[in-house]
């Protein structure tokens, strides 16, 4: 039995609950008898700074400790895997940063890279560990999906059997609840019922999953929810797939489960989707399985940033999409994106005007919205040389921690959210009318949602006029 510490170092932005991609990770070792621990330096009520972090692992002796890095954290896991070299004789880092560029974190003091889905290679990886520092040497270079400083192994592929996945729940134990709810209740961090997403849009940078559409079985879904439901008094669940309606024939297999469980009785979830990928019939009959809520991709009123884009659909698939989904009885969550480097004013004020025309039936707009470009997406490769922002995430200045929004009163949390950080960034290099216009968009999603926010104060509903 290895011993292994699995670290989220710092972001930004705190989170209110357990990367469901770290409990999945922990749940494999677990399930293969390894013991584990895990700390979330990212968390809501985390009290621990790095020195502490180090102070624990010294004290744990784990034979590995697995970080997992965005591109946010990166510099942070950086410095921490630095001062963590004595305490362990296998760091690894895994997740979204090291899937896309697995060489970074082998320059800054990993051992190993993990390259997409990490579930079977964390559990190969805990056991070459606990055979010690030469078996570790020779073995790295025979694990699937492993970039090492001892040579690379074989190609990963992705995971096709999703059912014969641990349930992340397995993994609670080896969190600390108070980090996340001052009363120590475990705070669940969702459910993926699909991995994968047949979209291909030139921002996005979830590769971890990658691009092949794959989903787990209406029974062990149904299975998961049923567990989280009887162990931890769950009732709603949050489902994090990004094409949750991708396929009309499971996704009614799935109401059709949910409706006829006794224990789920009363149930509510939540999902995400693209504009396009369903119709008014599929809302109505997810919101009598219990759906409440849906957020919807859309980024662009402008028919040539969405072709651009490649989001692969148009603004009249949103219109209906939103429309139906307020019919259904479902609050109504809208993404946009603003600061795409064809953009211009034009281009962004079909953006406003779309937004405008959608706020009646939109309960609530993304936070902000401004472009980041992510490494390993289309928009960071053709346009980092060009613009001068190369390997922006390493420079400390391009990564300004946010003032604790779970701490501030919502009049603070309000004039927070009407600033978008990245804006300042300036990655693009706009010009004053297009920066003037993304900020005027920023400002016009912060007011709405604070809009809805009052009137469901005064016992309004969220779209009542």
């Amino acid at each position: 039995m290895a011993k292994v510490l699995l670290i989220l170092p710092h972001l930004p932005q705190r989170m209110g609950a357990p990367y469901l991609g770290q409990q999945y990770v922990a749940a494999s070792l677990i399930a293969a008898g390894h013991e584990v621990k895990c700390l979330d330096l990212a968390a809501v009520h985390n009290t621990l700074d790095e020195d502490a972090a180090v102070r624990e692992a010294e004290g744990f002796r784990p034979h590995l400790v697995g970080m997992t890095l965005f591109t946010l954290n990166a510099l942070h896991g950086y410095r921490l895997a630095r001062r963590l070299r004595h305490a362990t004789p296998l760091l690894v880092a895994g997740g979204p940063h090291p899937t896309v560029l697995p060489e970074e974190p082998l320059a800054h003091g990993f051992d190993a890279s993990v390259v997409g889905e990490g579930e079977h290679a964390i559990v190969a990886l805990a056991a070459l560990a606990e055979r010690g520092a030469d078996a570790i040497a020779a073995g790295l270079p025979d694990i699937r999906g492993v970039r090492s400083v001892h040579g690379d192994g074989p190609p990963g592929g992705v995971l096709d059997d999703l059912d014969g996945l641990p349930y992340p729940l397995t993994s609670y134990p080896a969190f600390d609840a108070r980090a996340y709810s001052p009363d120590g209740l475990v705070v669940p961090g969702g459910m993926m019922t699909s991995r994968g997403c047949p979209a291909r849009c030139t921002f996005c940078a979830n590769y971890v999953t990658g691009r092949a559409y794959r989903f787990r079985s209406t029974e062990d879904i149904l299975g998961e929810m049923v567990a989280l439901s009887e162990r931890h008094g769950v009732l709603h669940f949050p489902f994090w797939d990004d094409a949750f309606t991708a396929r009309r024939p499971r996704l009614n297999a799935l109401c059709d489960a949910i409706e006829a469980e006794p224990s789920l009785a009363g149930c509510t979830w939540t999902c995400i989707t693209p504009g396009n990928m369903v119709r008014p019939e599929d809302l109505r009959r997810m919101r009598a399985a219990g759906c409440v809520a849906i957020n919807f991709g859309i980024e662009s009123g402008d028919y040539n940033i969405l072709r651009v884009i490649q989001k692969g659909q148009r603004p009249e698939h949103v219109k209906a999409a939103v429309r139906a989904a307020k019919e259904a009885g479902m609050v109504t969550i809208v993404n946009f994106m603003f600061g795409f480097p064809e953009e211009g004013v034009e281009e962004l004020g079909r953006t406003l005007a779309l937004m405008e025309e959608l706020a009646p039936d939109t309960d609530y707009f993304n936070n902000r919205g401004v472009l980041m470009p992510f490494p390993g997406t289309a928009i960071y490769d053709a346009h980092h040389e060009r613009y001068g922002f190369t390997d922006w995430w390493l420079d400390p200045a391009r990564v300004p921690d946010e003032p604790d929004a779970f701490g501030l009163s919502p009049e603070e949390t309000a004039a927070l959210l009407e600033r978008d950080p990245t804006l300042d960034q300036d990655f693009f290099r706009y010009s004053e009318p297009v920066r003037e216009l993304i900020a005027r968009c920023v400002r016009f999603k912060a007011r709405h949602n604070q809009g809805t926010l009052d009137r469901l104060r005064r016992g309004l509903a969220p779209s009542a006029a």
